[in-house]
């Protein structure tokens, strides 16, 4: 007679199994995209308005114009923004990274540009007739300044959208 109750070394073998065969399950966000969305454009970078942290004070800090272009090779991202490259992954969830340093273009009275670039969020693909794709996220820049034999360091976050052009 049986209970109709597993015993525990079937039931574990059957969710290992059920695990191993789900098809494009688990895993979460940390692995790219296989059947990836059409990321790839030219969208109009849009920062929310902010105030510069005060560690930033005496620093020249330039924040990003755009816009922002963005080529995609299955889910590798490639993006330029004001000239500087970034590069990153586009993940299962439509959820995008993307990073990039420059050579810290200096101008007078410390760094201008960032020395490096962050951009994550997420695409949001295009809503009904007439919707226009867009990516909505955080924006980090860090910038440095080396004066007198000192470098200062801030950072700089604002939160973005961008609609595709």
């Amino acid at each position: 007679m049986t209970s109709g109750r597993f015993s525990f070394p079937t039931f574990a073998l059957t969710l290992a199994g059920a695990l191993l065969l789900a098809p494009g399950c688990g895993g979460g966000s940390s692995q790219g995209c296989t059947d990836c969305p059409p990321m790839e454009g030219t969208y109009g970078l849009e920062l929310a308005p902010g105030t510069t942290p005060s560690a930033c004070d005496g620093m020249t800090v330039t924040l990003p114009e755009g816009p922002l272009e963005v080529s995609r090779q299955g889910s590798e991202l490639t993006a330029t923004l004001d000239g500087l490259t970034l590069r990153g992954t586009l993940y299962r969830t439509y959820d995008f990274s993307l990073a990039g340093n420059s050579l810290g273009q200096q101008s007078d009275g410390g760094t201008q540009w960032p020395d490096s670039t962050v951009l994550s969020g997420r695409y949001i693909p295009a809503i009904g007739d007439g919707g226009v794709p867009r990516l909505a996220g955080e924006w980090l820049g860090n910038f440095s300044s080396t004066m007198a034999g000192s470098t200062r360091r801030c950072s700089v976050t604002r939160s973005f959208t961008a609609p595709r052009q």
